[in-house]
């Protein structure tokens, strides 16, 4: 009788462990749509506590995706995900599973289509999210920017590099993960992100530590822990790439993995492919984004303007390959301004610097020769919590660009108007 009682009681507990195992996996975080094309969907999503998640699409196309502690941290896996082959401008629906039987939904997403209409994005950089010992850096940190950039009606954001901060865990691949996992928890950042299309390049503070270069020997790992957690135009090889929305190309730039000391900023095969990929665009607006300010004679801090030979050779090419419509957009320095400088032979260039999102802001001093900058566009230095917005809008033959400052809730500080005829 004894042992027939105790029998029962294994089963039992069997049964009940097994239901705890399987409740306890989960979706922890709000799935986000990253690049889409006219056959591709990249989507983010992450989960705890399970060994083995599947992704199906409406085309009942599925990919899996397995949990391994070498590439995980603790019980938490993080799934990049992407369907390509698909068809053009159709709305795919995605749904997850724990055993490829029973799947939930999850998030939708539409392929591109060839249509030219008026259309936005946000852009912005430097966003400390407090966690563990890293929020010791900024106590009582508030996200609530994020909340106003989601009820944005904006179609995607740039992320334009520090979009975390790496403060005492850069050395290790798994201290880099947990970073990574802790941050994306934040109910107000997740939000946002799952609010609207994310793009994202790094700089520093997400590559490694202050002013991190070419010499960071955990740069490898880097570069595997961001190809994890942000779904960007597919370069398995490197972390810069390009993609298209409507009328207009976007040039996503890695100022940090073969960066030799400001001297080099982009290495030689990263500035022949942007060379490349300028000269092969027909886009009326080309945006370049780099994580450091690209264009100011006078900065006291990284410049891509300051480079040996990179920018001269860049705007060179520009220049005599007629290439139409270049505007650089950046962030780092933690203000906002929007600078124009003009080079013989060649259309005013404009950099809108978008910084910070929740990190200190830094003024610049008032005795600085930066303050006065003559390359600086009149009012639009504003050195407090700040997002970019870009309008794109108008006729296909009389397209222009809005740019927008915006205030940490969501109030526009000012606003300039390029008009792509004058990038000719």
């Amino acid at each position: 009788m004894k042992n027939k009682i105790k029998k029962h009681f294994l089963i039992i507990l069997f049964l009940q462990l097994f239901n705890y195992s399987a409740f306890s996996q989960k979706l922890i975080s709000q799935p986000f749509v990253g690049h889409t094309s006219a056959t591709e969907i990249n989507i983010w999503c992450m989960f705890k506590n399970a060994d083995t998640i599947y992704i199906q699409n409406s085309d009942q196309q599925v990919k899996t995706f397995i949990w391994k502690k070498e590439h995980c941290f603790r019980k938490f896996l993080p799934v990049n995900c992407r369907f390509d082959s698909l068809n053009k401008n159709e709305t795919y629906k995605l749904r997850y599973s724990f055993n490829n039987i029973d799947y939930f939904p999850l998030i939708s997403a539409k392929t591109n289509n060839d249509s030219t209409k008026d259309f936005s994005f946000l852009a912005g950089s430097c966003a400390f999210v407090p966690t563990g010992f890293n929020g010791a850096i900024k106590p009582f940190t508030s996200l609530n920017i994020f909340n106003y950039m989601k009820n944005d009606s904006a179609d995607f954001m740039l992320w334009l590099g520090d979009n975390l901060y790496y403060i005492f865990n850069y050395h290790s691949y798994k201290g880099q993960l947990k970073n990574n996992i802790k941050v994306r928890m934040k109910k107000k950042l997740s939000a946002f992100l799952n609010s609207k299309q994310q793009y994202a390049i790094w700089d520093d503070h997400d590559y490694g530590s202050n002013n991190s270069d070419a010499s960071f020997k955990e740069k490898e790992s880097s570069l595997n822990v961001f190809q994890q957690f942000w779904t960007n135009s597919k370069n398995d090889t490197f972390n810069y790439y390009t993609f298209q929305q409507q009328d207009c190309q976007f040039f996503m730039l890695d100022d940090r993995y073969n960066n030799n000391d400001n001297k080099l900023v982009l290495g030689n095969t990263q500035l022949d492919w942007l060379k490349k990929e300028l000269q092969n665009s027909s886009a009326t607006f080309k945006f370049i984004g780099i994580g450091m300010q690209a264009l100011n004679p006078l900065s006291t801090k990284e410049c891509f303007y300051k480079t040996d030979k990179e920018y001269k050779e860049l705007i060179e090419f520009i220049k005599t390959q007629h290439i139409s419509g270049v505007l650089f957009i950046s962030g780092d320095r933690h203000h906002a301004e929007l600078m124009r400088i003009k080079e013989e032979g060649l259309y005013p260039l404009y950099d809108f610097t978008t910084s910070p999102l929740t990190m200190y802001p830094i003024k610049i001093s008032k005795k600085s020769s930066e303050f006065v900058n003559p390359d600086k566009v009149p009012g639009t230095y504003y050195p407090s919590f700040n997002y970019g917005k870009i309008l794109i809008s108008g006729p296909v033959s009389d397209r222009k660009c809005t740019l927008e400052l915006k205030d940490n809730k969501g109030k526009i500080i000012w606003m300039h108007e390029i008009r792509a005829d004058e990038l000719k």
